[in-house]
């Protein structure tokens, strides 16, 4: 049996992002100060404000429950949060901390959603159905709602397992292709009358980065054809996820931009790509650029490909696939934290770059 060695998301890390994404004023992780550290700070740009109890080596050996119940009471008295989440971590794990108990003595169950999970869970999704489930308890969201995203959390890991970067045991790193190389070969293929296909398959929040690449593509455009393909439905996941697509889907308009295949939600992205696949061969373009999740698109060595991704290891992922080039947008997620509207990308600006300049 192999054991993937490279560093993975932790399902600690799926938890505090799905507890963001059911609009938490508040988490606590229940582990030391520091703990998370990257995925918090990553967080608070979008207006959560996370905690730790800062548990100390004498909590880490006899308990810290009571730190527990001490932490939830001040947050509640600093910010009056609407909803607070409570996340384990391999700390409380090791001693076994009773995270609800803690929570029911501090007085502020009925608005914790309380998360026992640590680092050796599993995949990173198991802990974003932890806290599904704890939500569907407290009547967050329906039975029918969390049956949904804990089948499209499922079919991610399998995704990650058969063709993302969990598929192998180790995965190195690739910085990705020159992305002005690559923009002189999408305006080249315009130039010449060619038939682009332009797939948004983007997971949730980053979406307000890739679709960039739609903006800069129509604004260079002189010839050729450009289908624009997207995962934008405004009508599916949480309210939080339709307003990332409400939101882009109003600026692509305002721009001229008309999306010709909706292929699912921002949280679909791991369905959402056999879509889009079979609407790629129905049109057959010269070439496809892929934004966002492009290995959920199996169509490398059938097209001439674009992907373009968040990443180092997704980047080598993608190359190894077959795809013909690759693109790291590198800041991807960093940049789209508490966005509400299209900020630029490396393509993006790369396609402008070499437009303006004309030196094709």
């Amino acid at each position: 049996m192999s054991i993937i060695i490279h560093p993975r998301p932790s399902p600690i890390a799926a938890a505090m992002y799905m507890l963001r994404d059911l609009d938490v004023d508040v988490i606590v992780l229940h582990g030391p100060s520091g703990c998370c550290f990257g995925p918090a700070r990553l967080l608070e740009k979008d207006g959560v404000k996370i905690i730790t109890t800062a548990l100390s080596d004498n909590e880490l050996v006899f308990g810290g429950e009571s730190r527990l119940i001490k932490v939830l009471k001040k947050v509640d008295e600093l910010f009056n949060p609407r909803l607070i989440g409570v996340v384990g971590t391999c700390a409380s794990m090791i001693i076994g901390e009773n995270l609800k108990k803690a929570v029911i003595e501090s007085g502020l169950i009925e608005k914790c959603i309380c998360c026992n999970i640590h680092s050796g869970s599993g995949d990173n999704t198991i802990g974003a159905i932890e806290v599904l489930k704890e939500a569907m308890k407290m009547g967050l969201i329906t039975k029918k709602e969390f049956e949904r995203q804990k089948n499209l959390l499922e079919m991610a890991s399998l995704l990650e397992h058969t063709r993302g970067t969990a598929r192998l045991e180790y995965i190195d790193n690739y910085s990705g292709d020159n992305p002005i190389i690559v923009a002189h070969e999408i305006i080249k293929t315009l130039n010449n009358d060619g038939n682009i296909a332009c797939v948004l398959n983007a997971k949730k929040e980053t979406a307000f980065v890739y679709s960039d690449v739609f903006l800069a593509l129509n604004e260079i455009k002189k010839n050729g054809e450009i289908h624009f393909i997207a995962n934008l439905d405004p009508n599916v996941g949480l309210p939080r996820i339709k307003s990332y697509s409400k939101a882009i889907l109003n600026e692509l308009n305002s721009n001229g931009i008309f999306i010709e295949k909706i292929t699912g939600g921002l949280d679909e992205y791991p369905i959402s790509g056999e879509k889009a696949k079979e609407y790629i061969m129905e049109i057959k373009p010269d070439l496809v650029i892929i934004l966002g999740i492009p290995h959920a698109i199996a169509i490398e060595g059938k097209i001439r490909t674009i992907a373009v991704s968040s990443g180092s290891r997704a980047a080598y992922n993608l190359k190894s696939l077959g795809y013909d080039y690759v693109i790291n947008e590198k800041y991807a997620h960093r940049a789209s934290l508490g966005k509400r509207r299209i900020c630029k990308s490396i393509l993006g600006k790369s396609i402008r770059k070499v437009a303006k300049e004309g030196n094709f």
